[in-house]
This record gives structure tokens, C-alpha cells and sequence, in this order.
């Protein structure tokens, strides 16, 4: 076969996208609820020759979804990284029905045409147009379909268990860059509970209490300050982020000086750094926080994140990994304009979950984030996306995944 044929036989038509969008999108699918939407996705890998297997998720209705075609040789494998479930919509909200899959003009409208079902069919239709060229593949094809990627990311860590990673080079995970962004770091989230602990007294006689609140105060404006100096790791993409989200006092506490007050603290990690670093550079704010105050003490724990994990680690890939190279030659040969390597902007995806840092730091496999639609528009009211910009985003799936295994 020519390369101008191989080219031509990587085409993917929009109509064959709205095809299988309008399927999906038309299955409900909100995260936590019962749904049919694995079933779908189940028969469409079927359907291309996949085994596929059905792992229970934690805390969840919907199983996780992993297909497997084998490849002709023993070279690393490609594994689409994508979920079917998504966020609430109120329907009354809509001036479309958001489950009902209408294409008006090339757009189809419905919850989770953006987040992220646009960019699951862009993976399914690249595959098929893949395994219809018939092109060998010196390595395997792993297809992981998640029920709970809006929310708690447990299904993704099965895969270190059923040895995916082992066999994997590249993941491509499914999330709207509008088919520009070739995205490849990843910040830490971690989640924690500091708590101001004063002294309770009757409002009377303040004088013989310690407001915790006021105390917690002090410790929102330093933080605000910019006095808490968390790790800043090896990351040439992100710096360290610290946000207060919520601030309040234990229920049942009367007509009383507030003894104590709680903060919930968000930190966003760069790569390079551990959370025992984290937790050891909020441990030294808070211990000067009490020196300079004199009366309060503050206690402070991690929030775990489900999963068995107590953060969401970071995760970063080397910018020539061979991923990064095919993704970046695919976009341009596709929309005649380069691709964008990137940071992720969107928290933290799934895939950092397979990741393991290699001598220099950087995660393999690699996790590339990339997909079609607009970033802006996920989880919105009448969300959208462009059937043009899903068939796109399918032939660079298709092309990047053949240069990786040929």
C-alpha cells in the first residue's frame, strides 16, 4: 500500500462521527447513576475485534470498560484513556433536550458531546479506520472506558493491577483541547483540613476565650499573603497553588466564643515534589503561625482523594517522547497547523494515575491529553461540539497510533 493510499484509509468521515455520537450521547450516562453506556461502548470494541472485560469501580454503579486488541509483535502498546460518564444537566436549563443528540449545522448539542464522549468517538472511529487499513501493529491496543472520570478516577488504577502498564508506551486520554493542545503535565491535588483551636468562653466574657475564628482569620490572610511556600519540584510548567475553599465552625456550638474553626486548603503541586513535602511545609507555616500569635494551635490532617490514594500525585512527560513526536506530526498533517505542547489546564486526568517516573522524572508511560472541542464548553448549558473538529481528531488518533506501532 502507498502511503497516499495508507493516508486515505485513515479518513474519517463526520458522518460516521455524528453515527456514533448521537448513539452515545443519547445514553445517559450521569456519573454514579445505573447506565447502559458501557454496554455500547462494549459492543462498538466488539465490533473491532477487542476482548473486553468489565471490572467492578469503587463506589460506583457502572463498570470500568477495558478492550484489548493484540498486536502482531511485541513492541509497547497505545491505550485510549477515555470515560462515558458526565455531569448532571437540568433539562429545563437546556433550549435542547441534553440527552437528546440533536446535530443542527454540524454541531451536535448534548451533555457530554465536550466531556467527554466527542473525544471517546474520535478514539473509537480512529481505531476502526486503524484496524480497516490493515496495517500491522507491532504492538497491542488497550481501550479503557471509565465510569466515574468526573469524579473519583478509581477505575484507572486497576490498570497497574491487570499489568496494562507493563505493555503500554503511549496513553492518549480523552478530554477537549480542540484538537490543538498536545498536552503533557499534570499538577498534584491534594486536599486539607486545618483546624484553629482556641478556647471557648460566654460571649459575655470574651476576654477569657480564644476566638478561633478570628485566629482562622489570620491564617487565611497569610495565606493569601503568599506565607504559605509550598514545594516547588522540577516542573518547568507549573507553580505551586494554594487556595482557601471553605472556612467554618463545628456545628452545635451555641451562643459561644468559638473554640474552634476549621479551613479546607487546596494545593496544587508541581512534578518533582511528594506530599510528604507538602504536608512538612504546611506543618512549618502553621508552627510559625503559632509563634507569632502566642495563644492559638492549630492541627491540620490530609483529606484522602478515594481510591486508597491520599493525593492526586503530579505527573509530566519528556516533550521528544515518541507519543509527543506522533501526536505533533498527526496535527499537523491533519488540520495544516501545529500542535501546541502544553500543560493540562482541565485538574488532573486519569492517566497520571498509570504514570512512574523514570531516572529524569519524566512518567511512562506517557500520558498525552488531546481531543476535540472546546475546553470552555464542557459541563455548560447546551454543551456542543463540531462534528468536523470529532473526525478530525479521530484521523490524528488513527495516524499518531499507526506511526507508533508500524
Amino acid at each position: 500500500m502507498t502511503t497516499e493510499q495508507q493516508v486515505r484509509s485513515l479518513t474519517v468521515s463526520p458522518a460516521r462521527c455524528e453515527e456514533l455520537l448521537t448513539q452515545l450521547v443519547r445514553i445517559r450516562s450521569v456519573v454514579g447513576e445505573d447506565t447502559t453506556a458501557h454496554l455500547w461502548v462494549s459492543s462498538r470494541l466488539r465490533e473491532l475485534g477487542f476482548a473486553v472485560e468489565h471490572y467492578a469501580v469503587e463506589g460506583r454503579r457502572a463498570p470500568l470498560v477495558l478492550g484489548t486488541l493484540a498486536g502482531d509483535g511485541d513492541g509497547p502498546g497505545v491505550l485510549f484513556d477515555a470515560h462515558y460518564d458526565t455531569v448532571y444537566a437540568r433539562a429545563e436549563d437546556w433550549s435542547r433536550d441534553p440527552w437528546g443528540g440533536q446535530v443542527q449545522d454540524g454541531i451536535l448539542y448534548g451533555r457530554g458531546a465536550v466531556d467527554s464522549k466527542g473525544s471517546h468517538v474520535a478514539m473509537l472511529a480512529g481505531i476502526e479506520a486503524l484496524v480497516a487499513s490493515g496495517e500491522p501493529r507491532k504492538g497491542p491496543i488497550y481501550f479503557m472506558s471509565d465510569s466515574d472520570g468526573e469524579d473519583g478516577f478509581r477505575g484507572a488504577t486497576l490498570m497497574a493491577d491487570l499489568g496494562v502498564i507493563e505493555r503500554t508506551g503511549t496513553v492518549f486520554s480523552a478530554e477537549a483541547t480542540s484538537n490543538r493542545g498536545i498536552e503533557i503535565a499534570y499538577p498534584g491535588i491534594s486536599t486539607w483540613k486545618l483546624t484553629a483551636v482556641g478556647r471557648t468562653a460566654h460571649p459575655t466574657e470574651p476576654e477569657k476565650g480564644i476566638n478561633a475564628v478570628t485566629k482562622m482569620a489570620s491564617l487565611v490572610q497569610a495565606v493569601d499573603g503568599g506565607r504559605l511556600e509550598t514545594p516547588r519540584g522540577t516542573s518547568q510548567w507549573f507553580e505551586p497553588r494554594v487556595t482557601i475553599q471553605g472556612v467554618r465552625t463545628p456545628p452545635g456550638g451555641g451562643w459561644t466564643i468559638p473554640g474552634r474553626c476549621d479551613a479546607i486548603l487546596s494545593v496544587m503541586t508541581p512534578a518533582g515534589a511528594t506530599l510528604t513535602e507538602v504536608r512538612d511545609a504546611i506543618d512549618a507555616f502553621l508552627r510559625m503561625l503559632e509563634r507569632e500569635d502566642g495563644e492559638v494551635r492549630f492541627e491540620f490532617k490530609v483529606l484522602p482523594m478515594g481510591a486508597g490514594r491520599l493525593w492526586l500525585r503530579p505527573g509530566e512527560v519528556d516533550r521528544d517522547h515518541p507519543g509527543v513526536k506522533a501526536l505533533e506530526a498527526a496535527v499537523k498533517d491533519v488540520t495544516g497547523r501545529p500542535g501546541e505542547v502544553r500543560k493540562f489546564n482541565g485538574g488532573w486526568v486519569d492517566a497520571v494515575e498509570l504514570m512512574r517516573p523514570d531516572e529524569r522524572g519524566f512518567g511512562t508511560p506517557a500520558a498525552i491529553t488531546f481531543g476535540p472541542g472546546d475546553f470552555e464548553h464542557a459541563h455548560s448549558v447546551d454543551e456542543h461540539i463540531a462534528l468536523a473538529d470529532v473526525a478530525a481528531a479521530a484521523e490524528v488518533f488513527a495516524r499518531a497510533t499507526q506511526a507508533l506501532l508500524s
